[in-house]
């Protein structure tokens, strides 16, 4: 008896089912990392600083001989370092402070005395120009206090979880091999030679980004203090630094940066053009900074273009308030490495990063194909079975009840 072929056939087909799926477990990753937020902050803080910290316990390893050893000498050092700034800083504004309510008092007259000047123009009387610099300057105090106390707030909840972050730091160098070994063993062939180009490019990101975030605010704190010393502002090193600290926090860090000692040079000296050229000065540093230092510094490793940046920022305050604003550029920049070695997503990986511009002629010419499109990941194989069976030799009887005449004439010889 002759036997049957089978044909079987493929077709991709978009799965609503699939797609489903993927936005809910999104949904509910989000809403996991909100809640969670004082669990996750920590992890991620871990993680993000043994990236960090990575290339520097191998070089030390490399002396000691020894992983335990080499993780302590690099807290060592790490912490010498931070401990000296901040013990400086913390001497310094305490003179700041202790000078405060004189300095608001000095800040109310010398308001009081510019605008006074105006008000003559306007027949204004000197109680109800009082009255309003008073509410004005309290308004105005009030708002980079508020600001900066939120954000020393949200330091000291990371402050309160120091010791943590450091615990996880500690394991996760202390891991970081069989950690990378177990990942990169759930992959195999091509796939995994892409693992592992992306964890060192991943690792990369995070130690240039600190170095180069590093070198930028370097920079700003000499050339502000450098400014600030120039135009005759008192406590110019500290100004300065804490401009560059504060520019962290993209564009409000330095708003406030700037704001703070230009209110201190309004309410200790007597002209009107060093206020003045305390403005311009942050200006023209920002400027520069922005146009010139970071992109040539920082911009090499985080390649991200403005609109991402200013997206995951929004977002980071969002979702994790200054943590996540500190966190947003330099997890965005490693999220894009990651894309940017799955074929599926690597038109994303375009769309956040900085040569946007100049490339986006990838996405007609290169991109223009199906598996560079995002719709192939809840794509589905639909398998379908086709029986062939040939014709048989066999003459098939006429009728049903009909004999075949050579059956019966055969029948009949015997």
């Amino acid at each position: 008896m002759p036997k049957a072929t089978f044909t079987t056939g493929q077709r991709a087909a978009f799965s609503i089912q699939r797609f489903t799926h993927f936005t809910i477990c999104l949904c509910i990753a989000l809403i996991l990392l909100y809640i969670g937020a004082s669990f996750f902050i920590p992890i991620v803080y871990g993680v993000f600083f043994a990236f960090l910290l990575k290339p520097l316990c191998d070089r030390i390893e490399s002396i000691v001989r020894g992983r335990v050893l080499a993780i302590l000498l690099t807290f060592l050092t790490v912490f010498l370092t931070i401990g000296g700034v901040i013990t400086f800083f913390i001497v310094e504004i305490f003179e700041v402070v202790s000078e405060a309510d004189g300095i608001m008092t000095s800040l109310r007259d010398s308001v009081l005395e510019v605008v006074n000047s105006f008000a003559a123009l306007f027949g204004m009387g000197e109680r109800e120009v009082f009255v309003m610099i008073s509410d004005s300057v309290s308004n105005l105090t009030e708002a980079p206090i508020g600001l900066l106390t939120a954000g020393l707030s949200t330091s000291g909840e990371m402050l309160a979880n120091f010791f943590l972050i450091v615990i996880y730091t500690f394991f996760f160098l202390l891991y970081s091999t069989a950690l990378k070994r177990f990942t990169l063993g759930q992959m195999r062939g091509r796939i995994k030679l892409e693992g592992e180009a992306t964890i060192r490019e991943v690792q990369g990101v995070a130690s240039n980004y600190l170095g180069g975030m590093l070198t930028v605010m370097l920079i700003l704190g000499v050339l502000n203090s450098l400014g600030l010393y120039l135009i005759g502002v008192r406590f110019a090193l500290v100004w300065g630094f804490l401009g560059a600290l504060l520019a962290i926090i993209p564009y409000v860090g330095t708003f406030i940066g700037g704001l703070l000692p230009f209110l201190y040079s309004v309410a200790t000296l007597d002209s009107f053009w060093q206020p003045i050229a305390v403005i311009l000065l942050y200006i023209g540093v920002q400027s520069l900074e922005g146009n010139l230092i970071t992109p040539k510094v920082v911009g090499n490793s985080v390649k991200i273009n403005a609109l991402a940046a200013v997206i995951s920022l929004l977002f980071g305050a969002l979702f994790w308030g200054i943590a996540g604003v500190i966190l947003a550029i330099p997890l965005l920049a490693m999220v894009r490495v990651v894309l940017n070695h799955i074929d599926v997503t690597k038109p994303l990986a375009l769309l956040l990063s900085d040569d946007l511009y100049n490339n986006s002629d990838k996405f007609d010419n290169e991109y223009n194909k199906d598996k560079y499109r995002l719709r192939t990941l809840f794509k589905t194989q639909d398998r379908r079975v086709v029986s062939v069976r040939p014709q048989s030799e066999q003459k098939p009887a006429d009728a049903v009840g009909q004999a075949d005449p050579e059956i019966v004439a055969d029948t009949e010889t015997k």
